[in-house]
């Protein structure tokens, strides 16, 4: 990627040498892997190391979180990155959903609303049935109008996974 990009942009929004990280000094370090996971062209090289048990382990997370959700957030917005890195940015999204702190969970939906209609794109793109399984389950987590959702998934059904759960099956019909 050459030049400056909307991720690059968000990171440099935050002071990241001030901000916990739970193996490490500070966060300093997530940036760079923020910007490797952006790069990465296979699994193996999207392999989040600097932010899993680092910003978040399990359902446990840092404050860290937050500023890392809005930089997945601006790097899903780059049609540059790769299919391999969209994943994985979706599934560190859906990772933080399920945070045990409330005040953080808040903060970071918020985040993840602000790119709401990037979510639909990806869903409704055909790019990928796995990371429109991904953003069809965060819209659905921070959606505030449920009848989108249920639109979304009539019209994008087929672009879904068939396991889609059954409960997603069931309120698209009631």
């Amino acid at each position: 990627m050459t030049g400056m990009n909307a991720m690059e942009l968000e990171i440099g929004l935050y002071d990241w040498s001030a901000l916990p990280c739970r193996d490490c000094e500070s966060a300093g370090h997530v940036p760079a892997d923020l910007l490797r996971l952006a790069r990465a062209r296979t699994r193996e090289e999207a392999v989040p190391r600097g932010i899993e048990y680092h910003v978040f382990q399990e359902t446990w997370p840092t404050p860290t979180v937050v500023p890392v959700a809005r930089v997945l957030m601006a790097g899903l917005a780059d049609r540059r990155v790769t299919p391999e890195a969209r994943d994985q940015f979706l599934n560190l999204l859906w990772s933080f959903v399920v945070v045990d702190d409330e005040g953080l969970a808040e903060a970071y939906k918020d985040a993840v609303r602000a790119g709401t209609w990037s979510r639909y794109e990806e869903v409704l793109s055909g790019r990928s049935k796995g990371s429109a399984l991904m953003a069809y389950w965060l819209v659905k987590e921070v959606e505030t109008a449920p009848v989108r959702v249920e639109w979304l998934l009539r019209v994008a059904r087929h672009m879904l996974p068939d396991d889609l759960f059954e409960d997603d099956e069931a309120s698209s019909t009631a």
